[in-house]
Order: C-alpha cells, then sequence, then structure tokens
C-alpha cells in the first residue's frame, strides 16, 4: 500500500474511521468531517474509507504514523480533531471518551 496523502486527507480517512467505530458513519458526522476539506478531498477519502475492511483503516493509519503522528504534539493534533467532531453534538458521552481512548490506543 503506497499513498502520499496530505494531512488533510489522512486526517479525513481517520475522523471518518473513528466515527465508524462503534456505528456506521453518521450523517452528521460525515457533514462536519466534509466542512473541513473541500469537497474533491472529502469524496476520495470517503470512497477509499468505504473500500477499506477494519484492519485494512488500522494499517492505513499505522502506516501513515511516522508521517503525521511521529511525536506527542502531531498526535495530539488528530485526537483533538477526533474529540472535537464528538464534541460537535454538545453531548460527549462516556462513550465517545472511551472511543477517543481506544483510537488513541490503534495510533
Amino acid at each position: 500500500m503506497q499513498h502520499d496523502w496530505t494531512y488533510d486527507e489522512f486526517s479525513t480517512f481517520a475522523m471518518l474511521y473513528a466515527t465508524s467505530i462503534n456505528t456506521d458513519v453518521e450523517p452528521e458526522d460525515e457533514e462536519l468531517i466534509r466542512k473541513r476539506v473541500d469537497e474533491a478531498t472529502f469524496r476520495k477519502m470517503k470512497e477509499v474509507f468505504q473500500n477499506c475492511s477494519d484492519i485494512k483503516c488500522i494499517d492505513i493509519l499505522r502506516a501513515y504514523h511516522d508521517k503525521y503522528m511521529a511525536d506527542e504534539p502531531s498526535r495530539q493534533r488528530l485526537l483533538d480533531d477526533v474529540r472535537k467532531l464528538f464534541e460537535a453534538d454538545e453531548k460527549y458521552t462516556n462513550f465517545e471518551r472511551e472511543l477517543v481512548h481506544m483510537f488513541k490506543m490503534v495510533l
């Protein structure tokens, strides 16, 4: 697997994966992710995401570790983006906190 994704592409993919951990990506979550990037980037990453198994998604996240998560500040940047996505509906639940924690372990 060889990709040369920008941070926006990678973070879009990561956020789609994070929101799908407990269920399918909800339309509200998808809309919030879509607002972060241009439409072409969103569509590209959604297509990649939809064609990946769970393990393939994790493999992709790990493949980009050195590029976008090599140190704690860059890792925290991505986790903050995911947390903001979960907090957007102003109902940041314990379950969502646990999802962020699980996502952190994947990274």
